[in-house]
């Protein structure tokens, strides 16, 4: 060893610094990660100001931080894949560099797309030429391929699909993202919960990981995030309202009984009864003031708001957030309103179940429940009413609770191999249906009602051409329209409508009925005549909180829809409307789906004539705006008009 080079040796060693510089997940995201106009319509780098809401989430996965899981439930359009997975996965890979990763989301095919479209592109957008494979020797390997990615530092990240967790065992996982979890399987077999699988691969890091979980969740009782967001402190984003600064979680309505005003969302209408959008605005809880669009970044600021916990931990370090869509700048809150009015009619009344789950889940980033599965034979039994029975029209008490008496009669039939089941509905204006007539023909003939010939056939014939039924006001009334089931005997079926060129229909339900809009649309039959295609589900989903709604004559004005029997309604008519109920069934993907389920041979037969009755009803309404008073759509005003004329579906008593 000489003194040659010392001095610059020297220089160097002392030029070494004793320390990084540390910054947290949001400083570096800021400084560093640059969002082209491909991402973003206003491009630039990350600033945290427009999603205030992820500054503490996101600062949480600072390795200082005593967060080790993370459930953030949310609602859509609030950021989360750029800053729920995507940044924390740019600071590890960025600063920090060393870690062992993975993401996971539904299935390997879309974790995979996301690497190549989103995660590669975010360090190249922002300039950082960091990934490297573990073989630097060998120059055909970039350290970036659809399976794993390796960068500077030792650090890397592998992507997975929920559905694949025996790939997962190889490797030791130290930060791991969990992504969408309610599209992952419940189960997986004998392997369990996928959510814990994933998480047991960060066991020889536990007292250091880091687990990110996001989703907007689906059905209650079956939703993955929901069970980790009660796991955790469930946070809630408290704004401070800008006139009184009272904090408050943002929640879409309630009333403050105290002072005697509703709060949360309001708007309201312009001159052609549509949504005005530029009058919503959310009213604080405490004192009324308004909040319009235009000062939602000064309401949702991170100078005005603060996360609050509301709950205990399962253990310390498990951290749960809710974000709802009406924290979003990106979603404006005309849109929110947009989603309520798609599920609920002006007055408040549910009208598509379907959408009202899409609010529930992607609005107001809940879980969304099946109200009341079952109907009970004791909450049926009170839609019978003490005042009528079977075969009576009942006009004069009728109309103390209605907006009508019956303004037509429907008969719906449905066909069985030995029996036809029907009955005679009476509608008021609104809609409101009164059970008139129960009854089941059962057929005397070994062919049963598959012969068009059997006396069951017959009667049925008889009803629709001479059957008269008087009210007590002095109304006789006659069959307005007939709808026949043909799910069995269909050619039978077929035949036996072709016999009238109006008012007598075949029907089908459509199991695809919670696919489309249209409650009902037009079908032929195999011997070309028409008929229609019932959306059986839909109608199904209208009923039930009707029949679940209670009403006795001391109540006042019925509701609409609100189901009416006679006081001689068997008990067993009355049972057939509790035999249907809707469960949830998981499918062999893992996913839970929605559906009416009856039990084998279990008798339904009133609840299936109900539904093809609110069916007749409005098939009946499009058909005269259609054919009487040559209207494009429905038009009620002009149909109820219509229905008052004598003659038509009614006529004085001589």
């Amino acid at each position: 060893m000489t003194l040659l080079g010392l001095d610059w040796m020297e220089e160097q060693i002392n030029g070494l610094t004793d320390h990084v510089i540390h910054q947290t997940p949001v400083e570096y995201n800021q400084d560093v990660r640059y969002l082209p106009r491909s991402v973003t319509s206003a491009p630039g780098y990350l600033d945290l100001d427009v999603t205030p809401y992820w500054i503490e989430p996101l600062n949480n996965f600072d390795p200082f931080h005593p967060m080790r899981e993370q459930a953030i439930k949310k609602g859509v359009q609030v950021a989360n894949n750029t800053l729920g997975i995507e940044s924390p996965l740019f600071y590890v890979a960025g600063f920090l560099r060393a870690f062992p990763t993975m993401f996971v989301t539904a299935d390997k095919e879309l974790a995979s797309g996301r690497v190549e479209a989103n995660i590669i592109p975010m360090f190249q957008q922002s300039g950082l030429d960091i990934f490297q494979t573990a073989d630097v020797d060998n120059a055909s390997k970039t350290g970036k391929t659809r399976n794993l990615l390796q960068w500077i530092g030792g650090g890397y990240c592998v992507p997975l699909g929920a559905k694949n967790p025996d790939k997962a065992r190889m490797w030791s996982i130290m930060w791991l993202w969990l992504d969408e979890i309610d599209t992952f399987p419940e189960t997986l077999g004998k392997d369990g919960d996928p959510i814990q699988l994933f998480k047991d691969r960060c066991a020889a890091f536990w007292r250091s990981r880091k687990i990110g979980m996001g989703g907007t969740p689906l059905l209650k009782g079956a939703s993955h995030i929901d069970k980790e967001y009660e796991r955790g402190d469930q946070r809630q984003y408290m704004c401070r309202c800008l006139k009184c600064g009272f904090p408050q979680s943002l929640r879409w309505s309630g009333e403050n009984e105290e002072k005697n005003f509703k709060h949360g969302f309001a708007w309201d209408y312009d001159s052609k009864d549509r949504l005005d959008i530029d009058s919503v605005r959310y009213v604080c809880k405490n004192c009324a003031e308004p909040h319009e669009e235009n000062s939602k970044s000064k309401f949702i600021n991170k100078n005005n708001c603060h996360w609050e916990p509301t709950s205990d931990p399962i253990e310390p370090g498990i951290y749960s957030y809710h974000m709802p869509s009406m924290l979003s700048r990106i979603q404006p809150w005309y849109k929110c309103v947009g989603a309520w009015l798609q599920a609920y009619s002006k007055t408040g009344k549910v009208r598509n179940i379907a959408k009202l789950q899409l609010f529930y889940n992607n609005i107001l980033g809940e879980s969304f429940e099946i109200i009341g599965e079952r109907f009970t034979f004791q909450r049926m039994s009170a839609h019978r009413r003490s005042f009528y029975l079977k075969g009576q029209i009942p006009n004069k008490e009728i109309e103390k609770y209605c907006p009508s008496g019956i303004m037509f009669l429907t008969m719906t039939v449905d066909v069985h191999p030995n029996f036809l089941a029907l009955c005679v509905m009476g509608f008021t204006i609104g809609g409101n249906p009164w059970l008139i007539e129960r009854k089941n023909l059962t057929s005397p003939n070994e062919n049963g009602c598959e012969d068009l010939d059997d006396p069951t056939w017959a009667e049925v014939q008889r009803m629709i051409d001479e059957q008269e039924y008087t009210s007590d006001d002095g109304k006789i009334y006659r069959l307005a329209i007939t709808l026949v089931d043909s799910g069995f005997a269909e050619k039978v079926v077929s035949e036996f409508c072709a016999q009238w060129e109006t008012s007598v229909y075949p029907i089908k339900g459509d199991s695809l009925s919670d696919k489309r809009l249209n409650e009902f649309k037009d079908l032929k039959t195999s011997s070309g005549g028409a008929g229609f295609l019932i959306a059986v589900d839909a109608y199904k989903d209208r009923m039930a909180p009707v029949l679940r709604r209670d009403w006795q004559p001391e109540f006042g004005d019925q509701g609409r829809y609100q189901f009416n029997m006679p006081m001689d309604a068997t008990d067993e008519e009355t049972k057939e409307l509790t035999r249907e109920y809707k469960r949830q069934r998981k499918l062999t993907n893992g996913n839970m789906k929605q559906e009416w389920f009856c039990s084998k041979g279990a008798r339904n037969e009133t609840w299936d004539l109900l539904i093809y009755a609110m069916a007749a009803f409005e098939i009946l309404a499009h058909l005269v705006c259609k054919n009487n008073l040559e209207l494009d759509e429905t038009d009620w005003i002009q149909f109820w008009e219509f229905c008052q004329n004598e003659e038509i579906f009614w006529e004085r008593a001589a």
